[in-house]
């Protein structure tokens, strides 16, 4: 088996020969990463703007803090003039000069496509206080600017369908729980985003991707609306916020799970056997002899790891850990 191959074995559980790692940031990956442009001719008018026009003020680096930054505009401050903000292009060709070229580099590996987000989009553009309110007040509003974020999406796949075979996953990325549980409730979710997921993971599917999704927090209930319209692969990275037992009962065998060891705890602060058998038990625990497991790291940088406080030295511990005990030689722990 390719690098490819394993992957998506461990996705359709297929009896993958070990588990598929991604650790770019150790030279180590299954899996070649690639994302989109932005649009030839772009520019920002103010420092840290991105294309949808949000501002992200990132902290002093002489503060020792590292961290993507948050957004300190509000982009659309009246949701009831929606119609003037003007969305960026997902059909715009610049965007994809290149990924013919990226998609090459992969080789033998599985290649992922990505980042996209829907809910945090809809936060980003509109503040995430605001939005939480907007979803009492103005529900038909949230209705539109979720459609048309999800229009974006479904133009951006839209445009790469000429790459099926060559691109193999989508990711899709929102983070939906904060440490006791989730933001909303699954009746608001299912009433606002489902559906939109849904129809993003099928044009996917249509296009013989897998779909990919991040998402923080304490996401237990949430993971069976996923799985209940075809999402293939749920990327956690704090398995002790969900419960490591509990997400085992419930979900082992019917979801992928893109995992680490857990970033508050034990990854940055636990011993290196903690890290091990931590590691171990999610292969065995959250993953089949089948597949359902990918090893994996929190970013790509250096700066990823500072922004979580992990050394490099620690993040080769949980890939020593996932090469040593994702080999599917042994039973599975009960």
């Amino acid at each position: 088996m390719d690098s490819c191959e394993i992957v998506k074995c461990a996705i359709e559980f297929n009896k993958p020969k070990r588990v598929p790692l991604m650790f770019p940031f150790l030279g180590v990956s299954d899996i070649h990463y690639v994302g989109l442009k932005n649009p030839k001719g772009w520019t920002p008018n103010f420092d840290g703007e991105d294309e949808w026009g949000v501002i992200w003020e990132k902290p002093n680096p002489a503060s020792g803090t590292v961290n993507m930054g948050q957004p300190k505009n509000v982009v659309i401050a009246d949701l009831d003039k929606i119609d003037s903000y003007k969305f960026p292009d997902p059909y715009d060709s610049s965007r994809y000069e290149d990924l013919e070229k990226e998609v090459r580099k992969a080789g033998k590996k599985y290649v992922l496509l990505g980042w996209f987000t829907l809910f945090e989009r809809a936060q980003q553009l509109r503040g995430t206080e605001n939005l939480f309110t907007d979803f009492y007040e103005k529900p038909q509003q949230v209705h539109k600017l979720l459609e048309k974020i999800k229009d974006f999406i479904i133009g951006a796949l839209n445009s790469v369908e000429r790459y099926k075979g060559d691109i193999h996953g989508f990711r899709i990325g929102d983070d939906w729980g904060d440490q006791k549980g989730l933001l909303i409730s699954i009746k608001m979710f299912r009433e606002f985003l489902k559906p939109l997921y849904e129809e993003i993971i099928s044009r996917a599917h249509s296009l013989g991707f897998h779909v990919w999704l991040h998402s923080d927090g304490k996401i237990n209930d949430l993971i069976q609306e996923f799985i209940d319209i075809g999402l293939d692969v749920v990327n956690i990275q704090s398995p002790q916020v969900l419960g490591i037992e509990e997400i085992s009962k419930r979900y082992s065998g019917r979801i992928t799970f893109e995992c680490t060891v857990d970033l508050q705890k034990t990854l940055p602060f636990g011993s290196k056997e903690e890290v091990e058998n931590e590691a171990k038990m999610l292969i065995h625990k959250w993953g089949t002899p089948q597949g359902g497991f990918i090893g994996t790291d929190y970013g790509a940088t250096e700066e990823d790891h500072l922004a979580i406080g992990v050394s490099k030295e620690r993040v080769q511990y949980m890939l020593e850990a996932f090469e040593k005990h994702g080999q599917y030689e042994e039973e599975k722990v009960e």
